[in-house]
């Protein structure tokens, strides 16, 4: 009988846990979902099993939703498909729910560190105020930067290193929690709005405390890793060429980047990590080094591409959990470069975009039900 992953999700409509399904399937394993009703994995023929969470579901009712799926899967593996659903399984490790049997917590504590890594780290690695201190221990190159508690601290940062300066709260999905000042009116105003729009987790507590850096003008850039116990299994450098500011890329050209594969090796050793694993960066314009701006600890829009060029996240996992040699390659050639065109992003944030010719678009054509969901977020 095949393994089976368990992915979980709080989203409807993030793409990574409708097109990972594929790759996961193809790798040998059985796949199952958690997620709220009408999430776009309902529409891949390679979901085999869907529990379903309750509308405006709490931290306690995702729990106990979460237990009864895994009993009623049986997951060798369970995988994040967006921010929140990480910080649920970080939450439930950390600090169950009252009254849940310290048996099953144990059990479920057990699966989530045998699929995530080092709970230790959890926290530290995703969370903004937290990270760069933690990456700059495993010797990764980071933003200048403070921790900051009101706006006089974070102008006279801004005073120190240049204007503008990079806002950010602790916790933050699709750059929400991030914020670039260019004035000190700009700075005041951003810190009330993030101060005050908080996330809760197991690593947020008393008074908000921002962090600010200084801002470094360059491209975009992410290392697309899959972990185990700290140790990368394979992984390749993606660059966005096209995409929301604030959002995901769109069109992307994946490379091999030796500087990159470092980082994101040092960063998965020092966390500890395992799964799914992508830093994100930023390659300054004037040096062309690149600075760590977050992780990803979860299943990214672009995870499940690595089959096209033989390197499968889901069978470097499968290979890892039943402590098989690495059935994919590690990493891509010198001077192998890869172009996709992501969609939907790209047809919706253009419909007429010349990437939409010029490049592969990454579309479900062998799907044609989630295909048939996909053009109908047009009108969503």
């Amino acid at each position: 009988m095949a393994p089976m992953v368990l992915l979980v999700a709080t989203a409807t409509q993030w793409l990574g846990i409708a097109r990972v399904p594929r790759d996961f399937n193809r790798a040998g394993w059985s796949v199952s979902v958690l997620a709220p009703k009408g999430t776009l994995a309902e529409h891949s023929r390679h979901v085999g099993k869907i529990g379903h969470l309750p509308d405006h579901a709490t931290p306690r009712q995702w729990a106990y939703a979460f237990a009864a799926t895994v009993a009623a899967t049986a997951p060798k593996l369970v995988l994040p498909c967006d921010d929140t659903a990480f910080r649920l399984l970080h939450q439930l490790v950390v600090a169950p729910p009252d009254r849940m049997q310290p048996v099953l917590h144990l059990q479920l504590a057990n699966l989530i560190v045998d699929s995530l890594g080092d709970a230790a780290h959890f926290g530290a690695s995703v969370d903004k105020t937290l990270i760069s201190q933690a990456a700059e221990a495993a010797g990764v190159r980071v933003p200048p930067y403070q921790i900051v508690a009101d706006p006089a601290e974070a102008s006279a940062f801004a005073a120190a290193h240049g204007w503008p300066v990079v806002l950010k709260r602790s916790r933050s999905t699709a750059g929400d929690g991030v914020a670039i000042c260019a004035s000190l009116d700009a700075l005041t105003r951003e810190f009330a709005r993030l101060a005050s729009d908080r996330t809760t987790g197991p690593a947020e507590s008393g008074p908000a405390r921002l962090v600010v850096q200084a801002y470094i003008p360059g491209r975009t850039q992410y290392y697309a890793g899959t972990a185990w116990r700290g140790a990368i299994l394979c992984g390749y450098a993606v660059d966005k060429v096209a995409g929301e500011p604030k959002g995901a890329a769109s069109v992307v050209r994946y490379f091999h980047s030796p500087a990159l594969h470092e980082s994101g090796a040092r960063l998965a050793a020092a966390f500890g990590a395992s799964g799914i694993f992508a830093p994100e960066y930023i390659i300054d314009d004037r040096s062309g080094e690149p600075y760590l701006l977050e992780v990803n600890r979860r299943v990214t829009p672009g995870t499940h591409r690595g089959e096209f060029f033989a390197m499968s996240s889901g069978a470097a996992l499968l290979a890892a959990v039943e402590g098989k040699p690495p059935g994919t390659r590690a990493r891509l050639d010198d001077g192998e470069e890869r172009n996709f065109v992501s969609f939907p992003h790209e047809w919706l944030r253009d419909p007429g975009s010349a990437y939409l010719r010029e490049y592969p678009v990454d579309a479900p054509w062998d799907e044609p039900e989630l295909f048939e969901a996909m053009l109908a977020m047009r009108h969503a």
